[in-house]
């Protein structure tokens, strides 16, 4: 009677497991579609590009400063 009981309780944790496992792995294979990896580089790939374009336009918009401080000390004062 014993084995039994141990017999079930082992093919009721296998059941458990394997279902777990089968949801695990389906969600993976959907996490690694080409269309889900490629959306992810598209969001990606934007914020990527917004902080570039940000960055340059911080260093322009510095580089202009400094180039009218440096202009405006090379003027000759009256």
């Amino acid at each position: 009677m014993r084995r039994l009981v141990w017999f079930f309780a082992g093919f009721v944790v296998a059941l458990i497991g394997g279902g777990y496992a089968k949801r695990r792995v389906v969600s993976a294979a959907q996490d690694l579609a080409p269309t889900r990896v490629a959306q992810r580089a598209k969001v990606r790939a934007g914020v990527v590009s917004q902080s570039v374009r940000s960055r340059f336009t911080d260093a322009v918009h510095e580089g202009q400063s400094a180039m009218r401080e440096r202009e405006s000390e090379l003027q000759p004062k009256p």
